[in-house]
C-alpha cells in the first residue's frame, strides 16, 4: 500500500483542533494558566519564493481551499529554492545572488523569523537548490560551478546547521538540483546543462557514495518528482518539451521507463505525483498551464483527458503542489505578463482531470519565482 505524509495530515489536523478546544475548556476553568498554555494552531501556509525580488511570500490555506496572502519577507537575491523541514516549522531558503542558504521559523501568524545559526556562507560556487533528510536532521545544497559541489550540513533541533562534508560533482553544473528519494536512501543530482542525473546514496552519518556512472536526461533536465512509494522518478525536460521517466532499482539505479520520454507542452518545469501514485502533474511553462498523466503500473505516463489545461491568459506556471485533500492544484507563475507571480488554483475531478477553479488567482508580489521555490506546510 502506497504511504504519503499527505496521508496522516488530516489526522493530524484534527489533532490540533482537538487540543485548541481541550487547551480553551481548561483555561476556561482555570486549569491551566494563560502563561503555561502552549501555542497550539492548526493554520496551514504555503510559501512562494521570488527568484528576482529577493523575498518569500507567505499565504495562508483557508478552509474551503483559498489563499490569502498574510506576509511578505524580504530574504536576499537570488531565491531558487525552499526547503520545509518535516516539523512544516522551519524553512531553508537558497539565495543564489548572496551566495547564501538561511533558515526561518515560520511562526504561527505566518511570519519568517531567522533561525540563529541557520545562516551559511556558500564560497567556491553559487548555491543553487536545496533538501533535507527524510527526518529533517541533514540538510544537502547543491552548488554550482565546474565542478559542481553538494555541501552537507547537520542540523539540530533549534534548526542551526554545521557543515560536515562536501562531494564534488564532475562536470558543467551550474544550477543544479537535487532531490532526496522518499524512503531517504538516495540522493539525485540533476545538472541541466550536462544533461546528466547523478545519483549517490546517503550514509547514516550523511556520507555520500556514487552509484554507479550519471544517467542521461533530455535537453535541460529540472525539478524531479517522486512516486510516494519510491519506485519512480519524473524529470521535465525544458528544451525538450518531454518529460523522462526512470524506475528506481533496489541498488538506487536508474532505469528509463517504458515509452519514456513522454511528450508535454513547451517547458515542463516539475512534477508533482498524488498520494495514491497513480498520477502526476507537471506545469508547463511556455504552455501556459498544467499537463496531467495517469502512471501506469510499469511507471509509463499516459496524457490524462483534455491535458494540458489552460491557466488564465498571461499565465505561465512553473511550480505546483497538491493540497493534502488533493481537491486542489496550485501552480505559481515563473513568467507572466503581470510581473509579479500570481498562485492559481485548479479543481480536481474525480478522473484526475483539472479545471481552473472559481477561487480568485491571489498575488504574490514577488517576481521570478524559478526552481522549486513553493511549499505547502502540514
Amino acid at each position: 500500500m502506497t504511504t504519503s505524509s499527505k496521508g496522516t495530515t488530516g489526522f493530524a489536523a484534527r489533532t490540533k483542533k482537538a487540543a485548541i478546544t481541550v487547551a480553551i475548556a481548561l483555561l476556561s476553568t482555570g486549569a491551566m494558566s494563560p502563561a503555561a498554555a502552549e501555542p497550539v494552531d492548526d493554520t496551514q501556509f504555503l510559501l512562494v519564493g521570488g527568484t528576482v525580488s529577493g523575498d518569500v511570500t507567505v499565504l495562508r490555506v483557508e478552509s474551503g481551499g483559498g489563499l490569502t496572502k498574510v506576509g511578505q519577507t524580504p530574504v536576499g537575491l537570488g531565491v531558487m529554492s525552499l526547503a520545509l523541514a518535516p516539523n512544516g516549522r522551519h524553512v531553508y531558503v537558497t539565495q543564489a545572488g548572496e551566495q547564501r542558504v538561511t533558515g526561518f521559523q515560520i511562526d504561527y501568524a505566518g511570519a519568517l523569523r531567522p533561525i540563529p545559526g541557520a545562516a551559511v556562507d556558500i564560497g567556491g560556487g553559487v548555491p543553487i537548490t536545496s533538501t533535507l533528510s527524510t527526518d529533517g536532521s541533514l540538510l544537502f545544497v547543491a552548488v554550482g560551478g565546474v565542478p559542481g559541489h553538494i555541501r552537507t550540513y547537520s542540523v539540530d533541533p533549534s534548526g542551526a546547521l554545521t557543515q560536515i562534508a562536501s562531494i564534488s560533482v564532475p562536470g558543467f553544473s551550474t544550477i543544479p538540483m537535487i532531490r532526496i528519494d522518499p524512503d531517504g536512501r538516495f540522493l539525485r543530482f540533476v545538472s541541466p546543462f550536462d544533461s546528466l542525473i547523478s545519483s549517490f546514496s546517503i550514509g547514516p552519518d550523511g556520507t555520500l557514495t556514487p552509484i554507479g556512472a550519471p544517467v542521461s536526461g533530455g535537453a535541460l533536465p529540472v525539478n524531479p518528482g517522486y512516486t510516494p512509494d519510491g519506485r519512480f522518478v519524473y524529470v521535465s525536460n525544458e528544451l525538450g518539451g518531454n518529460i523522462s521517466g526512470y524506475s528506481i532499482g533496489p541498488d538506487g539505479q536508474l532505469t528509463p521507463t517504458p515509452g519514456s520520454p513522454y511528450a508535454s507542452a513547451l517547458m515542463p518545469h516539475g512534477a508533482e505525483v498524488t498520494a495514491d501514485g497513480a498520477r502526476v502533474y507537471v506545469p508547463v511553462v511556455a504552455g501556459g498551464g498544467v499537463a496531467g498523466y495517469s502512471i501506469g503500473e510499469d511507471g509509463a505516463l499516459a496524457a490524462l483527458p483534455g491535458s494540458p489545461y489552460p491557466a488564465p491568459p498571461g499565465s505561465g506556471p512553473g511550480t505546483l503542489v497538491l493540497s493534502d485533500d488533493e481537491r486542489h492544484v496550485y501552480a505559481a507563475d515563473v513568467l507572466t505578463t503581470g510581473i509579479t507571480t500570481r498562485v492559481h488554483t485548479y479543481d480536481v475531478r474525480p478522473d484526475g482531470t483539472l479545471t481552473l477553479s472559481t477561487l480568485p488567482s491571489v498575488d504574490t508580489g514577488t517576481v521570478l519565482g524559478d526552481g522549486p521555490i513553493m511549499v505547502l506546510t502540514p
